[in-house]
């Protein structure tokens, strides 16, 4: 199966480089797969198995096939390879300062992660191809009355594949509530799996936090987790002040995704991200860059 992106750096759409998607197949696409996917689903000691590999030195022979499949720019990378104890030690690896820099425009809405991203209007979700992706919001967020609150406004979802940076950011200086935490399953974000199982991103685990920004208004920011680790580690888990371009928290071993909730009439997507948005296909964005306009 091939998954299309758009790089908008050099304006076209081309294909992901995907990483091990024949395994994703089998477990998503036959019926021996979807009976173990299953079974990992239902025993989750299995991936944590799973996640005690990678974080261990016998792990640590998986990081150079990765580099090469993936192409992996070292000169970004913040500590030298031999000093990583593990291919999570690596996954979760910091860009040396100045890698991602951060747009200080107070009207130009930033992206908090390296992704792919998808962007809608709530209640718009219909006319465009969100199959996946899609859900009743109060079902995402676990509150009807929070859920309200964000009708007519903006969904923008971020998924990061197994190649990105896996840290990310605040949007804007401002102000966070605690963490909220929504307990669901582990199902892969990789578009296989968003195509087979409907409602994904509301079944997968999750940590909710409401931003309060200066320029943005309230903030819905979701981290998803997935297949296998999928480990989310905030560095606040209550209130806290923070600054735009300040680091949140990161991803372990695992694809990942963040969505961001904003409420009618505070901002507007690039055209560019919204024209591919509109024919399903995501856009290629990095941390800290331009995605949208505060209105």
């Amino acid at each position: 199966m091939k998954t299309l992106i758009y790089d908008r750096r050099i304006k076209k759409v081309i294909e992901e480089n995907a990483f091990k998607v024949s395994g994703l197949l089998f477990l998503y696409q036959t019926r021996t797969g979807k009976t173990l996917m299953n079974l990992i689903l239902k025993w989750r000691f299995i991936s944590v198995l799973y996640g005690m590999f990678m974080k261990s030195k016998r792990s640590l022979k998986q990081i150079p096939v990765f580099i090469k499949h993936y192409n992996i720019d070292l000169k970004e990378i913040k500590n030298p390879l031999n000093t990583f104890k593990s291919f999570n030690d690596f996954f979760i690896r910091e860009l040396k300062a100045g890698s991602r820099p951060v747009d200080h425009q107070p009207e130009h809405l930033i992206s908090p992660a390296d992704s792919r991203l998808f962007v809608f209007p709530i209640d718009q979700a219909v006319s465009f191809p969100v199959k996946g992706y899609w859900y009743h919001l109060d079902q995402l967020v676990k509150d009807k009355e929070l859920a309200a609150a964000y009708e007519g406004g903006w969904c923008f979802i971020y998924r990061l594949a197994p190649s990105d940076y896996h840290r990310y950011n605040y949007i804007d200086s401002g102000s966070q509530e605690k963490v909220i935490t929504l307990n669901g399953v582990l199902h892969s974000v990789n578009p296989i799996a968003l195509k087979e199982v409907n409602n994904i991103m509301a079944k997968n685990y999750r940590e909710l936090t409401l931003l309060k920004t200066e320029n943005f208004g309230d903030v819905v920011h979701i981290e998803v987790g997935a297949l296998f680790v999928g480990k989310i580690v905030q560095r606040f888990q209550s209130a806290y002040d923070f600054k735009r371009g300040e680091e949140k928290g990161w991803f372990e071993f695992g694809g990942s995704t963040v969505i961001q909730l904003f409420k009618k009439g505070t901002i507007l997507p690039d055209s560019d991200i919204l024209e591919q948005s509109q024919k399903g296909i995501e856009v290629l964005v990095k941390l800290n860059e331009k995605v949208g306009l505060k209105l």
